[in-house]
């Protein structure tokens, strides 16, 4: 039995309105216009979740359903298996909302609150991992076409590191080397940026120090912008070049000083999609 509340991200005592809100930011993440880029096998993989994430709706929006479910899972605890077949059978109770469908997409003015509410949610771990193995998946291609080095035995702390040589020209000054730390996040926001920070300081070598911080959803510019800043006074470090991405659809946060080999690696993931 899949735990629902989990899949939802909420307390196993929410109430309905709190149900319907969770359910409305989870299930616009497998959206298919939001995982078309990851390739069919991760499609199908979303498509997979969007339907448990429907049927997590169902059960916990009929309170009958519900009290079964609940009752279930504190007996068994949450296994894979799927709700008993006759909760799929068991009318819905006389209360027309429990009978109603899930409800459409927010309107525009519905869903800014909305949205400021899902950033400071905690992020759910439905579909996470199905989302770091496609993103990763591709930046290793890209990296692969870009830096043409290989990838190193990552730090601690981070998903992988590869690093740049600088390739030199007959006529022009080379590139400086880079050393690409990548770390995949649920979000990328200030505690994001302050986690990675200091694992970023610690690690060695050659080349610029450059984060990659890739998640499926980022913090307005202006807070990461203010976090960087944050961290550098706290450590007294200029530290790495911190590179936000979205792997929704690879947009990134530059900073100037953002080495040439790295802008070419994301504008390759854009081209890509």
């Amino acid at each position: 039995m899949k735990n629902y509340y989990d899949l939802l991200s909420i307390q196993a005592s929410a109430p309905e309105e709190e149900i319907k809100k969770a359910f409305r930011r989870e299930i616009a993440k497998y959206h298919p216009d939001k995982v078309q880029h990851l390739g069919q096998e991760f499609q199908d993989m979303a498509s997979a979740i969007a339907a448990d994430l429907t049927e997590a709706y169902r059960v916990l929006m009929d309170a009958n359903l519900r009290a079964q479910y609940d009752e279930a899972l504190r007996a068994g605890g949450a296994t894979d298996q799927k709700p008993p077949l006759q909760w799929a059978t068991t009318p819905p109770p006389r209360r027309r909302e429990a009978a109603q469908p899930p409800p459409p997409p927010p309107s525009s003015e519905e869903r800014a609150p909305e949205e400021r509410a899902a950033r400071r949610a905690p992020a759910s771990t439905a579909g996470t991992e199905l989302v770091k193995r496609a993103a990763m998946l591709k930046l290793r291609d890209a990296v692969a076409a870009v830096f043409g080095g290989a990838e190193t035995p990552s730090a601690g702390g981070f998903d992988a590191m590869f690093v740049a040589n600088p390739k030199k020209g007959l006529f022009r000054r080379g590139d400086e080397a880079v050393r690409l730390l990548v770390r995949f996040v649920p979000q990328v926001d200030a505690d994001a940026i302050a986690d990675v920070w200091p694992r970023a300081l610690k690690t060695t070598g050659e080349g610029i120090a450059c984060v990659l911080l890739l998640g499926s959803s980022l913090a307005p510019a202006k807070e990461l912008a203010a976090s960087v800043s944050e961290q550098r006074r706290r450590s007294r470090n200029p530290g790495p070049v911190l590179v936000p991405v979205d792997v929704r659809d690879w947009e990134a946060l530059f900073p100037p000083d953002t080495p040439s080999p790295v802008r070419a690696v994301i504008q390759r993931l854009r081209e890509s999609k």
